[in-house]
């Protein structure tokens, strides 16, 4: 006994298939798309998917219709372009997500403006087009009774309803042509990321991070002072310097990877069929001409009599001779010369070296207020991009009274970057005690991972040093070739810092801080 299998084929099991769309949309775009009223709900669903991929491959969200009508959709495309933002949603979900939802609310408060004002506009246009037609049918010579109402066709109501939809949209786009369709919080965004990319100089250090959303970023004055102080480093040509050769030369096996420019001379060449009848390939019927080779023995026996041989060359010197039509394929050549230049790498003569890391003991006492601090905090964020730049650590020791140690891993990831921000940010005040952080950075150069790092000391005034803390210092630097740069902040030259900094560096002497 074969058994077969039993199927259900209820239509009540189908019931969930138009909406196997709302799968592939975002749970936070769900609402928007259900109650948004233009179009089907799988065209919606297909709209903001296909927005979305486009935001996120960096071009502007031209999917958006039929979600959006096209006259928004058009203006919303013009905006993101113009002002740059496709290019910072550039595979970032969160940037993109964020400026779809803000797109999708301007659209719905539009939406919401735009819809009775269609509708009173529809209304109005209906009405004078009954009255032409009434008009028209009054003026006929021949008048009749008119038994049954005058009413509009679907094609003139469409018509109108598309009329009236479009006059309405570009009259709400042009109204807010000044201000944008996206909210104020974009252009802010915008200005912050054009500051920060003059700093690190490559948009996916910021942007990729995920921080750049949040309120407390664009409230804090931390990336104003940011912009400010790289205007002052690049005052500074000899602060840049002393960073740059901070940490010793560590070894690296191999040599120097060097690129090699060739120039190359590249040629292609392409071949061309052209059908002609210079090449008598195939006959293709009956033409006129003047070729006595492809003539019609008709045409031959004309020669024949004296008389009709006038003839014959009348008709040939016209191209009137019926010949036979020929055909043919010709293939052209052509050569194409292409000069590139080929980068490759090879190893090259110098050896491979890679400086090591750098430990900042940075003076935060209440007389470094002012200038000084802005040096400070400047020395702080030039560390931060020669360290991302070349790939090497940075960590900072902010001392000021006995036992006031705070410290700072400069990082380049969330938590990182809000530590820089809120040491941009805050006020120098307290003491001056430079042997508890100056023993910290020590103790960290001691260590597998940063026995290759100098110390840079920046202060601007004296301070007691035992002879203890000297004595490490002298060992370090015979036994490891430790160096400990010291920056003198002012026009005074203290003893102290000399004592354990070799070399030294006094801002005096800077002339670019004259500027």
């Amino acid at each position: 006994m074969i058994r077969e299998k039993y199927q259900i084929t209820s239509p009540l099991l189908n019931l969930d298939s138009p909406l196997t769309c709302l799968d592939n949309v975002p749970e936070k775009f769900l609402p928007a798309v259900i109650t948004n009223t233009n179009g089907e709900l799988v065209a919606r669903c297909e709209s903001l998917v296909n927005s979305r991929n486009e935001l996120l491959q960096g071009e502007s969200p031209a999917s958006l219709f039929p979600l959006t009508p096209q006259p928004l959709t058009n203006a919303i495309c013009k905006e993101v372009e113009e002002s740059g933002l496709s290019q910072y949603c550039t595979q970032n979900e969160e940037v993109t997500d964020a400026l779809l939802s803000d797109i999708l609310t301007a659209i719905d408060q539009l939406q919401s403006k735009a819809l009775p004002m269609i509708s009173d506009l529809i209304k109005q246009l209906e009405d004078e087009a009954l009255n032409q037609i009434k008009q028209a049918l009054e003026k006929r010579k021949n008048k009749r009774k008119q038994t049954k109402p005058i009413s509009l066709t679907n094609a003139q109501q469409t018509r109108i309803a598309e009329t009236a939809s479009e006059e309405i949209w570009q009259q709400l786009i042009s109204e807010r042509d000044v201000g944008g369709i996206l909210p104020v919080i974009w252009q802010e965004r915008l200005t912050v990321w054009a500051q920060l990319e003059e700093v690190f100089t490559e948009l996916g250090l910021i942007t990729g991070l995920g921080f750049d959303l949040s309120k407390g970023v664009f409230q804090s004055h931390g990336w104003l002072d940011m912009t400010r102080l790289n205007k002052l480093v690049k005052k500074l040509p000899k602060l840049q310097n002393l960073i740059r050769d901070l940490g010793r030369d560590e070894q690296v096996e191999g040599s120097v990877l060097e690129d090699i420019v060739i120039k190359m001379s590249v040629a292609s060449r392409h071949e061309k069929y052209v059908t002609t009848p210079l090449v008598p390939m195939e006959t293709k019927g009956i033409a006129r001409s003047d070729s006595i080779s492809r003539m019609l023995p008709q045409e031959a026996s004309l020669l024949t009599n004296p008389v009709l041989k006038k003839l014959w060359h009348a008709k040939r010197a016209e191209h009137a001779l019926l010949s036979y039509s020929v055909e043919g394929t010709e293939v052209l050549e052509t050569e194409e010369v292409i000069e590139q230049e080929s980068i490759r790498e090879k190893q090259g003569n110098r050896r491979n070296k890679k400086r090591g890391p750098m430990v900042i003991c940075l003076d935060t006492s209440g007389s470094m207020k002012g200038l000084p601090e802005n040096i400070a905090k400047a020395t702080v964020l030039e560390c931060l991009k020669v360290a991302y730049k070349e790939k090497r650590r940075c960590y900072v020791y902010l001392f000021g009274s006995q036992k006031e140690v705070s410290e700072l891993d400069l990082t380049l990831d969330a938590s990182g970057f809000n530590d820089l921000l809120n040491f941009l940010t805050m006020s120098f005040g307290g003491g001056t005690d430079a042997e508890g952080p100056l023993n910290k950075a020590l103790e960290k150069c001691d260590s597998e991972d940063w026995h290759k790092a100098d110390v840079l000391l920046v202060s601007d005034g004296e301070f007691p040093v035992t002879s203890g803390l000297s004595r490490k210092i002298s060992n370090r630097r015979e036994k490891q070739g430790l160096q400990v740069h010291g920056i003198q902040i002012g026009n005074s030259h203290y003893t102290s810092m000399s004592k354990i900094c070799d070399p030294m560096h006094y801002t005096s002497e800077w002339i670019d801080l004259k500027r």
